[in-house]
């Protein structure tokens, strides 16, 4: 049997709508041929998958008999072919070519044909369809994420220059902070004089203990203490803390940061941490 002979007949092969000596044939180029055995896996996958869409309906008492009887008359048949065909092969003598089916099995070929083709068509457009449908979700999930992304990333951008513009702008003063500590922390306090903005960092800053915070003071000529906020270093010492404060600019003396109770107080208690004077 040549290639496309066998090809035409793997949709009849999967639907078992062969006879055994067709089937036998068929096989025995399968048994040789990568893709005819592919095209043939796919097709039996497929039917094994209708069979599962189609719905199941009891046959009725009356059709059960009648199939019974043709199974076992097909049976028999098969089993009395068996002998002459040893026969003949002891004889030497080679089967003869089959032909494809005529009259009643040709005019059923063509349906059968036409089935299983409808069938499979249909089976590998919902296939497709529903592949489609996960590709689809799975590019919305990235857009999402992708858009999120973005999002923050303008954040982000957006962030740095405001605090970029809050210490190199013109009118930022720049105040420096520094302790005689054994840790020696340090830090600068940026007020932009345009905007009331007010953005102090420090470096190593001590560990604070449970229940006490770090609290920043502005404090003016009349030596009043205004509290800028509490915060809480980093694990390795760093601080960042940003402000908005009203103040003349040649009003401003000194910038400290103190220990305080969690929470903060109106006037500092606790040891002076940092502290620096501002220039005039």
């Amino acid at each position: 049997m040549t290639h496309v002979e066998a090809r035409e007949m793997l949709a009849e092969l999967a639907l078992e709508a062969l006879s055994a000596e067709e089937r036998e044939r068929v096989m025995a180029h399968v048994s040789t041929c990568a893709e005819c055995q592919r095209e043939l896996a796919s097709l039996q996958e497929a039917v094994g998958a209708l069979a599962y869409a189609a719905p199941v309906e009891p046959l009725h008492a009356s059709r059960c008999e009648p199939m019974r009887e043709r199974l076992v008359a097909r049976a028999a048949a098969d089993r009395g072919s068996e002998p002459e065909a040893a026969a003949r092969a002891a004889a030497g003598v080679m089967p003869s070519r089959p032909t494809r089916p005529s009259g009643a099995r040709a005019s059923r070929a063509p349906g059968w044909m036409a089935l299983a083709a409808s069938l499979l068509v249909a089976a590998a457009l919902g296939w497709y369809a529903l592949s489609q449908r996960d590709e689809a979700s799975r590019l919305s999930r990235e857009l999402t994420t992708a858009v999120s992304q973005r999002r923050q990333l303008e954040s982000q951008v957006d962030s740095l220059r405001s605090a970029v513009g809050s210490v190199l702008g013109p009118a930022v003063r720049v105040v420096e902070l520094t302790s005689a500590g054994e840790r020696r922390p340090g830090g600068r306090m940026f007020w932009d004089q345009a905007t009331d903005t007010w953005t102090f960092v420090a470096h190593d800053l001590p560990s604070l203990r449970v229940g006490r915070t770090y609290q920043l003071w502005l404090i003016d000529a009349a030596q009043q203490r205004i509290s800028a906020g509490t915060f809480a270093p980093q694990p390795n010492g760093r601080a960042f803390v940003k402000a908005t404060y009203r103040l003349p600019p040649d009003s401003l003396a000194m910038i400290a940061v103190t220990e305080e109770p969690e929470g903060g107080v109106p006037q500092p208690t606790g040891d002076i941490v940092l502290a620096g004077a501002a220039s005039r």
